[in-house]
This record gives structure tokens, sequence and C-alpha cells, in this order.
């Protein structure tokens, strides 16, 4: 036997146990990047005033408050891909929207009843541009 090998049952056990981490770890980034928590077979738009924008990784987030019919006013979110897409595709960065700026965020709603949460999908910005940011990972 080699100086520095272990027995074939042992190697055997580090290639199970590393090909068990490594499995793992693909499944967990596959869940990440699918957005599970968003239901991707409904599009809803939200119109408001930012109150945040969060242009740091994994993922870039605007946070709106909007007025219902009622005049009540609830903060939604919104949830983008990373700050290296934005940045690359439209140029955007960490001074894009401010407090105060009257945005419309279009995508995906979150799945969980009651959360005001959205995978974005496009932005109608200030000037009434519409910016498609559609991201399917």
């Amino acid at each position: 036997m080699a100086v520095g090998h272990g027995s074939k049952t042992s190697d055997i056990g580090f290639l199970a146990i590393v090909s068990s981490l490594l499995l793992s770890m693909a499944v967990t980034a596959h869940a990440h990047h699918a957005n599970s928590a968003y239901d991707r077979t409904k599009t809803i738009s939200v119109t408001g005033t930012v109150t945040q924008w969060q242009f740091i990784n994994p993922h870039v987030g605007i946070w709106l408050d909007v007025t219902d019919e009622d005049g009540n006013v609830h903060n939604w979110s919104g949830e983008f891909q990373s700050v290296q897409d934005l940045y690359r595709l439209f140029s955007w960065n960490q001074e894009t929207f401010k407090p105060g700026d009257r945005v419309t965020i279009i995508g995906n709603p979150d799945r969980r009843p009651g959360v005001r949460s959205m995978w974005t999908e496009a932005v109608v910005l200030p000037d009434g541009t519409r910016v498609d940011v559609k991201n399917n990972p």
C-alpha cells in the first residue's frame, strides 16, 4: 500500500461525502435562484413613492409607500437581480432612485398571503420611461 493513501473503503466514503456536499450546494443554489417565493404565473403592478433603494448584492431592492383605494398607505418591496446586472445592462447605481421618487414596479407577487413584495420585471421611472428588467434565472 502506498504511503498517504487510505483503504478503498475510506476513499469511497470520502468521495461519497464530497459528492453529497456538492449536490446539496447545487440544489440550494438552484432553489435560491428559482425565486420560488414568487408566483411566476401572475403579474401585478403598484405605483408609489420610493422610501428606500438598496443597491447591494445578492439582490437589489426597492421599497415604496403605496396608497390603496381606501387611502391606506402600505409599504411594498420589489426585488431585482444583482448589482452587476443592473449596472451593466442599465447603468443603474446607488443613486438611481431617491426617497420621494414616484415610480411603478411591475412583477410577480409573493406567494405568501399578505406579504407585499414582488420579483420585479419592469419599472416605470419618474419621467414615464418603462425599463424592462426581467431576469429569468
